[in-house]
């Protein structure tokens, strides 16, 4: 069995208050359709596994979006088989609540609340995000995230699996609404440029992300960005053509002696990159 799966249980100390179930975190859009129908045909019965999602005028957030799954020690072999699970496994929770009570104290997150009143949909599951809502609620009392929680479970990308301690209220929670500070809301947000960025390459060029999942995209956008920024691009065009050079000729797309004269040129405001790049390509193709 894929031991990168299943965390640590053995050093938890989450259970030892209360006896609790421990459900997987997945979300169905990073599975094949062939994947979810063994999904829910062999791995798990439909009786130990609720959407977080779950809206008559959305059907497909509930069809790609997260699901709660209560998962029988005996199947985790068949999970790890699973095509994109890998991406799909956003962690493990440990509650003493059913599957549908702690399913139910989880929807709220799925919509952030900005102090201005703002709401968005929020992948609060995400490793990023839940350890910033997991900083958040240790002073903000609308987040009651964690009160139905003994142990959340999610991949800490140097060290592994890594477990934030919940509450532990053995009871099912009020209706709630995830509301956060200023600071959080733009922290949760992301960096608005690589967001934008990744979503205009995506859309104009897809085959830029073959074979990169939807969670690193923007990762490799920021990575491209921080580099245009070592080189002193300032310009929105100019950092999109960076970015689109970046990610179709990969790392050494840069070093060379004529791309470095090029990025001065850029920087110096001789012209854009778009049209230097474009002439210097002229000029290499042979009549």
């Amino acid at each position: 069995m894929n031991t990168d799966l299943v965390p640590p249980w053995q050093s938890s100390k989450s259970t030892q208050a209360l006896e609790v179930q421990r459900y997987a975190l997945i979300e169905l859009a990073h599975l094949t359709l062939a994947a979810r129908m063994t999904l829910f045909d062999e791995v798990v019965s439909s009786d130990y596994c609720w959407p977080l999602i779950d809206d008559a005028d959305q059907p497909h957030l509930k069809r790609e979006g997260p699901w709660l799954l209560e998962m029988p020690h005996i199947n985790l072999v068949k999970l790890q088989r699973l095509e994109g699970i890998t991406c799909a496994l956003h962690g493990w929770i440990e509650s003493p609540l059913n599957g549908g009570e702690l399913a139910s104290d989880l929807a709220p997150a799925m919509v952030v609340e900005s102090p201005q009143k703002q709401r968005s949909l929020l992948r609060f599951y995400l490793p990023s995000v839940i350890t910033q809502l997991y900083k958040d609620a240790l002073d903000n009392p609308a987040n009651a995230l964690f009160k139905g929680i003994s142990g959340w479970w999610y991949r800490d990308e140097a060290s592994g699996w890594a477990m934030l301690k919940g509450k532990t209220s053995p009871t099912h929670l009020a209706p709630w609404q995830l509301s956060v500070s200023e600071a959080c809301w733009k922290s949760l947000h992301g960096d608005p440029e690589v967001m934008q960025l990744a979503a205009e390459l995506v859309e104009l060029s897809p085959s830029l992300f073959k074979g990169i999942c939807v969670c690193e995209r923007p990762r490799q956008v920021a990575k491209a960005l921080i580099q245009a920024d070592d080189h002193g691009l300032i310009t929105t065009n100019d950092r999109r053509a960076f970015t689109y050079v970046q990610l179709s000729e990969g790392d050494d797309a840069w070093v060379s002696a004529e791309r470095l004269d090029l990025l001065q040129r850029a920087t110096s405001g001789e012209a854009t990159l778009v049209d230097l790049l474009a002439i210097h390509s002229q000029q290499a193709t042979p009549c």
